[in-house]
């Protein structure tokens, strides 16, 4: 399935600067070298960290990345139509969790 180029968009004007790559059937912003964000169908993929994930997979519009959570756990899916402004994708850009560098 191919992913959003609206959404994918919206992701790119609030982070222009971040490097992206064509993964896994998607599109993915890095920072550090790390996935941040990034889109896959008709969802954005936030890193929302291992402490997050349970209860971020309880909010509206949210699934896990994988099929089988554990291979990803910390990486949840938000559904577009939970993203109805620029603001509420910030907001959920804000609650990325990448690991500390040494």
């Amino acid at each position: 399935m191919p992913y959003s180029q609206s959404l994918f968009e919206r992701i790119r004007d609030l982070l222009p600067h971040a490097p992206t790559k064509r993964m896994f059937g998607g599109i993915v912003f890095f920072e550090r070298g790390m996935m941040k964000v990034g889109v896959f169908g008709d969802a954005m993929m936030v890193r929302v960290g291992a402490e997050a994930f349970a209860a971020t997979l309880a909010e509206p519009g949210v699934r896990p990345l994988a099929k089988k959570p554990e291979r990803m756990r910390g990486y949840v899916l938000v559904d577009e139509a939970y993203l109805g402004s620029d603001d509420e994708i910030e907001a959920w850009i804000q609650r990325v969790r990448l690991p500390a560098t040494p």
